[in-house]
């Protein structure tokens, strides 16, 4: 008989750790996704395509044609910042901001002296003329280190607050089940230890 019942707590125990390892990694999943969904819902309330940046590193998406074939609508850009003038270089795509505020990546067609530093003429590959505006340093956001082709339109669907409030109640739901969980394993606990005790005595 104690043999079973340790044949029957080892499947249990087994069972266990199979469900707690599957409920950590929906936590690892879920919590970064619910907290990314978050900032870029703050974000889209002050009118802004950046998505949150860290160790100087800032990532866009990209919202025209204007780049294409290198960058498609809908692709993900990611700026590297911190750069000195002088490392920018003719061919560089760069992300910078106009006067008015709006932020463009494009191509340094051809860099210049201005108020005795670089600046740069910048230019779109599938726009047939340059950029009107001069690119000063102080403007420039970053160098263009890698993209991901499409990704925006999964920024989109992390932007969506539908899909923020899904991922909400997904993380409640499975907060509640592991608590129970865990009130039933104690529960388990303590008729077990409650029945070895009875065993012992009629031993």
């Amino acid at each position: 008989m104690r043999y079973e019942n340790d044949v029957i707590s080892k499947k249990i125990e087994k069972r266990q750790k199979i469900k707690r390892f599957s409920i950590i990694i929906l936590y690892i999943i879920l919590i970064p996704i619910i907290l990314f969904s978050l900032s870029l819902i703050i974000l889209e309330l002050g009118n802004s395509n950046e998505i949150p940046s860290f160790l100087n590193i800032e990532v866009y998406t990209v919202i025209s044609e204007s780049m294409e074939p290198r960058l498609s609508k809908n692709d993900i850009v990611v700026v590297k910042k911190g750069y000195s003038n002088d490392r920018f270089k003719v061919g560089n795509i760069i992300t910078f901001k106009k006067d008015n505020g709006e932020i463009i990546t494009h191509r340094i067609k051809k860099i210049i002296i201005s108020d005795n530093q670089n600046a740069y003429i910048t230019q779109g590959d599938n726009n047939e003329k340059q950029d009107e505006e001069i690119v000063t340093y102080d403007k420039i956001i970053g160098k263009v280190i890698y993209t991901m082709p499409d990704l925006g339109n999964f920024t989109k669907l992390l932007r969506n607050k539908l899909f923020f409030s899904f991922c909400i109640i997904i993380l409640v739901l499975i907060i509640i089940y592991d608590k129970k969980q865990k009130d039933k394993k104690i529960q388990r606990k303590i008729e077990r230890e409650k029945y070895e005790k009875k065993s012992n005595f009629y031993f």
